[in-house]
């Protein structure tokens, strides 16, 4: 049997002792089964990733890009400015960063003042743009995209890392 060393810092060594406790049985065996856990989930997160190859630059001058991942999550909303109506999609990668590819759909007033369009046209973008944006974390994304969308990064974010809530009710 190999001898395995496990240094503990001493504000987790409370940790330790309840989880031997608890189990009632030796804290590497507990070890064992909190590592086979975290493998499976990890393994579980590897097996919905996919090649992904998305349009990005401006329409018609568009370059293809790809990576391993999985998308995660969706958004659809206006630029901090309100001047654009904008969506994303929103991929954790096989590096494990986050990924956001982010489009411009048409101009704000298109869905705000209907009345106005008509009239001035000005609901028509010369070119669509898309780029994709990535971070190693959510707050790396931070200021390069809208608020609302990070936020919403933020929650899938929650959603990710911790797919199930343990309560202490």
């Amino acid at each position: 049997m190999a001898n395995k060393t496990i240094y503990v810092s001493e504000k987790d060594e409370s940790l330790f002792e309840q989880a031997k406790t608890i189990a009632g049985e030796a804290l590497s065996s507990v070890i064992v089964r909190a590592l086979r856990e975290f493998i499976a989930r990890q393994e579980d997160k590897q097996k919905d990733m996919e090649e992904i190859g998305l349009k990005v630059g401006v329409d018609g001058a568009e370059r293809e890009q790809r990576f391993i991942g999985s998308r995660i999550g969706k958004w659809s909303g206006f630029s901090d400015d309100k001047i654009w109506f904008l969506k994303a999609n929103i991929y954790r990668t096989q590096k494990e960063n986050w990924a956001v590819w982010l489009g411009t759909i048409c101009k704000a007033s298109l869905l705000t003042n209907k009345k106005e369009w008509k009239e001035s046209g000005d609901y028509l973008v010369n070119s669509q743009k898309s780029e994709l944006l990535v971070g190693k974390s959510p707050e790396e994304l931070k200021g390069k995209i809208p608020q609302e969308l990070y936020s919403s990064i933020l929650e899938y974010a929650k959603q990710y890392e911790t797919p199930v809530e343990y309560l202490d009710i």
